[in-house]
């Protein structure tokens, strides 16, 4: 190329970020002036006022307890926040939360709570159009003498259509699109611990629901049995759908929502579905209680088989050195 034939191009300033080793045009305005890219996920402020809400809901359990001569009140409001936090302590901080910053992790928690809010509202309207157009009733099973056929039928529509495919959808969703998600993690496992910190976060406020809905010493119960099961089985379904996610990046391929969901639906509706066959049959006689039984050892399964699958994961998978890592994440 000779003289005037050289073509002109204007750059301009190229910083380089701390976390991730890659260029950032300066003249962006999510670029700031420390040199880092904002990120309200990093904000420790939201990390604050997160226990300070879990605190002041922890006291005024056993406050409102102590005042209306209901302590077990108190129990309750431990009961439905602790499962999911000791859960999250093995998946994340207790080998790997140097991968993803605590506010991060507490941010995709509170989304997963804010979540279940229209997943909640979606679910109801599923079961007013199933009732409207069959003419079945999905609720108060146990309360009511419905042939048989009504009963399966309306159970296994609320447990797969209404209940699993609604709620792990929205984990899905949460971890794919919402940009706290997939966007700039560090390692591949770091989608994991996401995936989980947003599924205990809608297990924490369905667990609240559940439990305080009914104030009575009965609750106790409710409250260790979903502390046992549920809460277990949302996070395994997290676990699954953050590890096939995962999986799915590093081998060069685009997150599949049905290979993704498809595991957690059927054992999120299977759980449900068979609950609810043995509230809706039990007057046709004791072998249905057989029902119930399976389903308990569902959650149990669930979780032993995504803590396996982490702990059977290459090692890549946890590397923040790796550059074939880090080029197929971003």
């Amino acid at each position: 190329v000779k003289g005037d034939d050289v073509p002109v191009v204007e750059a301009s300033p190229v910083h380089i970020s701390e976390e991730r080793g890659r260029s950032i045009n300066a003249t962006d305005p999510s670029f700031s002036a420390s040199g880092r890219v904002r990120n309200c996920c990093d904000n420790r402020g939201c990390l604050y006022t997160f226990w300070i809400v879990v605190g002041m809901f922890l006291v005024a359990s056993l406050v409102v307890g102590l005042v209306t001569n209901r302590p077990w009140l108190g129990a309750l409001g431990l009961l439905s926040i602790g499962p999911a936090v000791c859960i999250l302590y093995f998946v994340y901080w207790k080998n790997h939360h140097h991968l993803v910053k605590l506010p991060r992790v507490v941010n995709m928690f509170c989304w997963g709570i804010v979540g279940a809010i229209p997943c909640a509202f979606l679910e109801l309207l599923l079961t007013y159009l199933f009732t409207w157009i069959t003419g079945f009733k999905a609720e108060g099973l146990s309360d009511r003498k419905e042939p048989v056929g009504h009963v399966i039928i309306s159970a296994l529509f609320a447990a797969f259509f209404v209940a699993a495919l609604c709620e792990e959808s929205l984990k899905y969703y949460l971890v794919v699109e919402y940009p706290n998600g997939i966007k700039q993690v560090k390692t591949a496992y770091s989608i994991v611990i996401l995936s989980t910190a947003g599924a205990l976060g809608f297990a924490t406020l369905e667990n609240i629901g559940y439990i305080f809905q009914d104030s009575t010493q009965s609750s106790l119960a409710v409250a260790i049995m979903r502390a046992l099961l549920a809460v277990p089985l949302h996070a395994a379904t997290g676990i699954i759908i953050g590890l096939n996610i995962a999986k799915a990046l590093m081998e060069r391929n685009r997150p599949s929502y049905w290979k993704t969901l498809w595991l957690p639906i059927l054992l999120h509706g299977s759980y449900d579905g068979l609950l609810m066959l043995t509230l809706g049959l039990k007057r046709e006689g004791p072998l249905v209680g057989d029902l119930g039984i399976i389903a308990f050892f569902i959650p149990i399964c669930a979780l032993i088989y995504g803590i396996r699958s982490i702990w059977k994961l290459p090692l890549e998978y946890f590397a923040l050195d790796s550059t074939e890592n880090q080029r197929l994440l971003g």
